[in-house]
């Protein structure tokens, strides 16, 4: 039997390529960002002497400043921490509570309204008690599923308590995404100030040369933002895999296992950012270019207005198509690390379980919506309250903020409130971070317990609680009563169970 490493494709050259478009893109984006500040002079002096005052402030409380936002990043990180710790015993009765308990209370609003209008307002409790009928007849169908898969992401909760490494993956991206953001930014606006101008030279003019010049700009920055992001997440899946197996997890043995399919992230997130960049770009020149032009004729008001909502309409099934395409594609990065198949395998693989499993997907994504939500008003609450009144009894007096008022608001409460956005900001930052290594997960626990095994995939060895496991199988024995084997083959080659 051929071993791993000889199954496996390493696609060196693909990732070497890829790598030299990043340095390469990263370099035209610093560049952009040299010329627009070098070239237009009289901007730059425009911003500073606008922010130079702020500057001289922050310049001058500089280590304060920065002492301030390690600070509250590391209480956002501990207070995420003990948020995931809480949810890790609470969180599948926090989704079932949310999701049954808010069913029931909209199914009471209903009938409470219907009660209390009458004659010509009855319509506004028929139309609360009808949708939540609807909605309550959803949740009945799908009860075992739903409290399967809140126990799932229970477990998802328990992982990343117990593997806290997996945030640092997370981190590493939001850093990698934030240069991203502004070198893609600033390359996009330098290449459309001069796009026109490096045209006439070549002496070419066309429109669709244009698009295409802003296309690939587009792409290639969406493919170093899509790659990124892959490769973080298949870090923590390949801990959350070894977290599953009950072996010691670490990010270096993760990076040595990705390292085996690099390729194939690289071409998942490849494909994965040619159609997003198809998106944006339709978006940006629909609008600046074709709306544009129609507004110049006042006598086609009517028809502006029908070609608006054809192309709102167009925009809409662009983006619906986009997350159709994402839901399928929902275990194609967990396939491509756990059983090192190829791109294009993993892709169609990852169709099948999709539609076997969508309603465990959608009840997933309910489930992180739901935490984020209990995570954002823990956040709001903590950060936001302490930093208003720290503001308001403390920092406001140090810098002298006392007197004067706006529309009857004085400087001090306006201060101590902006002080309070600032707090919740560097709170929900960690906070919003800790929640991909939760969906992924959930991702890679489902594909465990769930989705793998009833394709074939049987006997794996796992490590979760007692109590979660004994639920979960009570509850997965009663859920694959509903899936419908019958239809689609049930996939023959064994994967390891190490």
């Amino acid at each position: 039997m051929a071993t791993e490493e000889q199954k496996v494709r390493d696609f060196g050259l693909i990732f070497y390529i890829w790598f030299l478009i990043v340095l390469a893109a990263y370099a035209f984006g610093a560049y952009s960002i040299y010329q627009m500040t070098a070239i237009n002079q009289n901007l730059t002096d425009w911003v500073l002497a606008k922010f130079g005052v702020a500057y001289s402030f922050v310049e001058s409380y500089i280590w304060w400043v920065i002492l301030a936002v390690v600070v509250l990043l590391v209480i956002g990180i501990l207070i995420a921490y003990l948020e995931v710790w809480l949810m890790s015993y609470v969180g599948a009765e926090l989704v079932n509570t949310v999701i049954f308990g808010g069913t029931a209370l909209l199914i009471a609003a209903g009938v409470f309204l219907l009660v209390q209008y009458q004659g010509n307002l009855r319509w506004i409790g028929i139309a609360v008690l009808a949708p939540a009928a609807f909605i309550l007849v959803i949740v009945l169908l799908l009860a075992r599923r739903i409290i399967l898969g809140s126990k799932v992401f229970e477990m998802s909760n328990e992982a990343v308590n117990e593997e806290k490494g997996t945030l640092i993956p997370v981190l590493f991206f939001s850093v990698i995404s934030v240069v991203t953001t502004i070198t893609g930014v600033a390359g996009s606006i330098y290449a459309g100030a001069n796009l026109d101008t490096w045209l006439e030279q070549s002496g070419r003019t066309s429109d669709w040369l244009e698009y295409l010049v802003f296309f690939v700009i587009i792409f290639i920055y969406l493919t170093i933002h899509w790659t990124m992001l892959y490769f973080s997440d298949a870090i923590n899946i390949c801990i959350f895999k070894r977290w599953n197996n009950y072996k010691d997890a670490s990010i270096r043995i993760a990076m040595k296992e990705i390292w085996k399919v690099k390729g194939s992230i690289i071409l998942f997130g490849t494909f994965m950012a040619f159609f997003d960049a198809i998106i944006k770009t339709v978006q940006y020149f629909a609008k600046k270019k074709f709306w544009g032009k129609w507004k110049q004729n006042k006598a086609v008001k009517i028809t502006l207005k029908v070609l608006t909502v054809i192309f709102f309409l167009f925009i809409l099934l662009l983006k619906a198509l986009w997350k159709v395409l994402k839901f399928l594609n929902y275990y194609t990065l967990t396939i491509i690390v756990v059983e090192k198949q190829g791109f294009v395998k993993s892709m169609i693989r990852s169709t099948d379980l999709a539609v076997d499993s969508a309603a465990d997907i959608i009840i997933g994504k309910a489930g992180v919506n739901i935490a984020k939500g209990f995570f954002t008003v823990m956040t709001f609450g903590v950060f936001s309250t302490g930093g208003f009144f720290l503001g308001y009894y403390w920092l406001a007096d140090l810098f002298g903020i006392s007197a004067g008022e706006i529309a009857g608001i004085s400087f001090k409460v306006m201060f101590s409130l902006a002080v309070a956005a600032v707090f919740f900001l560097f709170g929900y930052l960690p906070t919003t971070a800790i929640l991909r290594p939760i969906s992924t997960a959930y991702k890679t626990i489902l594909f465990f317990h769930i989705s793998d095994p009833f394709r074939g995939h049987t006997g794996r060895r796992t490590r979760i609680s007692e109590d979660i496991q004994k639920n979960l199988s009570k509850i997965t024995a009663d859920v694959m009563e509903t899936y419908d084997k019958e239809e689609r083959p049930v996939w023959e080659k064994k994967a390891e169970d190490t």
